[in-house]
């Protein structure tokens, strides 16, 4: 059996209301706690979740 290496998390926009700025805001706080960008999820093209990851510590 293998340890877990990573945890994530995501997070939830609002489609209709999100902006490139509000979305770099969102990174960049993610970013501050030690999260790393792993992939986006869109809908329709466009963007409607971030996805994170972290070393397990």
């Amino acid at each position: 059996m293998s340890d877990q290496q990573y945890v994530y998390t995501v997070h939830e926009t609002e489609a209709s209301k999100q902006s490139i700025g509000d979305l770099d805001a969102i990174i960049n706080e993610y970013a501050s706690e030690g999260w790393q960008l792993s992939e986006t999820v869109a809908q329709g093209g466009t963007t409607v979740g971030l996805v994170f990851e972290r070393e397990v510590r």
